[in-house]
């Protein structure tokens, strides 16, 4: 089993026909010129969204070889392996890729924040990152956001004291 810091040893498939991609067996991703693909992170149970991040080669083999999910932070620009600060790692069931390979989901099942909390996903402190609703504006008004979980499942300053929050502006 791959460390946390260094990939596995075996690599993907080169991308040779569209046959080859959209019907056989070869594990071939495209990833994006940044060198990511987009991957959505679903509960297992449930089917809820719980968060939407980017993977990069090294994450993508980590998350299949170790089964626990890895991301690449854009804002961090480094390799970023779930529960890795806060506890809340995310147990992969399975992984499933889109039909042009450029695109990942993950069922996993969450573990409780370390200090304490409901299990969770998101680090403002809600079991999911998609927390609220955008609801259409009334008699031409814009758009207004609307929370679909009212309470948090953690208290994110007792998890992440010392940690800068990667929400970037």
């Amino acid at each position: 089993m791959a460390s946390a810091t260094q990939a596995a040893q075996w690599d993907f498939a080169e991308r040779q026909s569209v046959e080859q991609v959209e019907e056989g067996y070869a594990l071939a991703p495209k990833f994006a010129a940044d060198g990511t693909l987009p991957c959505f992170t679903r509960h297992a149970e449930t089917g809820e969204m719980l968060m939407a991040a980017f993977m990069n080669a090294e994450a993508l083999r980590l998350t299949i070889d170790t089964k626990l999910a890895h991301y690449w932070s854009r804002s961090r620009q480094k390799l970023w392996k779930k529960g890795e600060t806060s506890g809340m790692h995310q147990h992969v069931q399975r992984i499933l890729i889109d039909d042009d390979q450029d695109c990942v989901v993950i069922d996993v099942l969450l573990q409780a924040p370390s200090l304490g909390g409901n299990e969770a996903s998101c680090h403002v402190g809600y079991r999911s990152c998609f927390y609220r609703e955008i609801i259409p504006g009334a008699a031409g008004g814009g758009p207004e956001l609307r929370f679909i979980e009212q309470e948090k499942a953690f208290d994110p300053l007792s998890v992440y004291a010392n940690t800068p929050n990667p929400t970037q502006l």
